[in-house]
């Protein structure tokens, strides 16, 4: 079997921008460093405007359509060029009655199997209201779902077929991930927020492991999924089975389906195709937003680490001068290859506010970006929308990886000039920016771009 490797991001929209640490010198040194590296320029061909809150694009195995997904609940279909005036599936009816503002909830993930054509199967990742069996006081539920699609080319998907193969009980309406994908090794991987609310603490939120003070989700591997990514095998059980070498496969030192853990809101991850790595953004807290390396088994450090810093959940703006450096179970704390400050508490130095995951270039239109991960803030300024994109080399496992911002060609002030709420990929390997002008999930400002 292929070595897998997984990166990690978290991301604006559903990110809630609310041990030996590295001197913030270090970063500063980093961000200067980055200011001198020369700006690349590309172009942006609008695929689909229209939309109201487009979080989420992908592609079909052997399919030449491109599929959006809507944070309101509905699934859209770019055709010919064309954005389809029918939706592919209305999910309107199941999600959670969303907000105006900021909301994190709602429609998040789709994934088709890889034998899609032939089996017609897919799986959606939506907020649902509160199940019976929720705790008192909980939010919503988070849902995923298979669905079938039928037809000759599998163009209508059947709203009847839903089968649910998990329910996870959200104690707070933000931190909800969200991301589904197929690894390389055939396996669903699952990304899950640590519950919402700030800090890991409060209703719904286990006592820490290593200091008496209430959070860490993120560390409680034996109680619940929250604050992971997970993998599960969706062609045998029911209504699904563990893979045997999950790293907690037979139960006993953490819950069966935990692939990797100690992550805040890992809102989008992707696999690079040609490497296997897995590749997840982190959003963080209110200091740092991190890129990672997923890696099975691995522990990502939240909430005993935001980054590289130690955590302190009594103040989330003063580090704490130690923290540990392994978790109970003797693991070390995996750092990010990419790591910045987030732009709500440094104004000048902050890359950003929400750090969003995105995917290694494999294209054909930009070949400067070739091998380049890309990746994104949600905006750089508060209250407007002034998105950004960044590419980075990727020199290893361990980072730091070099990063350059990209402008735009055409725009104004070759900016992107737009909330940015997530990346796409295609089957050749070209990318996509999702975007909006509201900060919520209103109106119908919501675009989707081609990275040319």
């Amino acid at each position: 079997m292929r070595k897998l490797y997984l990166f990690i991001f978290t991301l604006p929209l559903f990110l809630n921008y609310a041990c030996t640490s590295t001197p913030s010198s270090d970063i500063a040194d980093t961000a200067a460093s980055q200011d001198e590296q020369p700006v690349d320029s590309v172009s942006l061909q609008m695929i689909a405007s229209d939309l109201v809150s487009p979080v989420f694009l992908t592609q079909p195995p052997n399919d030449d359509r491109l599929f959006v997904v809507d944070q309101v609940g509905v699934i859209r279909v770019v055709k010919d060029g064309q954005l389809q005036p029918e939706p592919f599936l209305d999910l309107k009816r199941k999600i959670v009655k969303l907000k105006d503002e900021h909301e994190e909830r709602g429609l998040l993930g789709l994934a088709f199997h890889p034998e899609f054509q032939r089996n017609g199967r897919f799986f959606v990742y939506y907020s649902a209201p509160s199940r019976q069996s929720a705790p008192n006081g909980f939010d919503h539920t988070s849902v995923v779902a298979e669905y079938l699609a039928t037809g000759d080319n599998r163009e209508n998907a059947d709203p009847a077929s839903e089968k649910v193969l998990m329910q996870v009980d959200q104690p707070q309406d933000n931190h909800n991930a969200g991301t589904l994908m197929f690894g390389p090794d055939g396996y669903l991987y699952i990304s899950i927020g640590d519950g919402g609310n700030k800090n890991d603490i409060g209703t719904g939120h286990v006592r820490d492991w290593y200091k008496d003070n209430e959070g860490g989700n993120g560390q409680d591997i034996k109680q619940n999924l929250l604050g992971s990514i997970l993998r599960i095998d969706v062609n045998s059980g029911s209504p699904y089975s563990v893979p045997a070498d999950n790293p907690f496969a037979d139960g006993k030192r953490g819950m069966k389906e935990i692939y990797a853990f100690g992550l805040r809101n890992p809102y989008r991850f992707s696999f690079d195709r040609e490497t296997g790595m897995l590749i997840a953004g982190d959003a963080g807290q209110v200091l740092r937003e991190e890129i990672n390396i997923i890696r099975k088994g691995g522990n990502y450090g939240w909430n005993v680490k935001e980054g590289t810093i130690c955590f302190n959940a009594a103040n989330n703006k003063e580090p704490l001068e130690n923290c540990p450096e392994k978790d109970s179970l003797g693991n070390e704390f995996i750092d990010p290859v990419i790591e910045f400050k987030n732009s709500m508490s440094y104004p000048q130095e902050g890359l950003g506010i929400v750090g969003i995951g995105g995917y290694v270039y494999r294209g054909s239109m930009r070949a400067n970006l070739s091998g380049n991960y890309l990746f994104g803030v949600w905006t750089q300024h508060h209250e407007r929308p002034d998105g950004a994109v960044f590419s980075a080399e990727m020199t290893g496992e361990q980072g730091p990886w070099n990063y350059r911002k990209l402008h735009f060609q055409s725009m104004p002030n070759a900016s992107l000039g737009h909330y940015l709420l997530g990346f796409g990929q295609d089957n050749s390997g070209e990318i996509y920016l999702l975007t909006t002008d509201k900060a919520g999930p209103v109106g119908n400002t919501g675009k989707v771009y081609l990275v040319q």
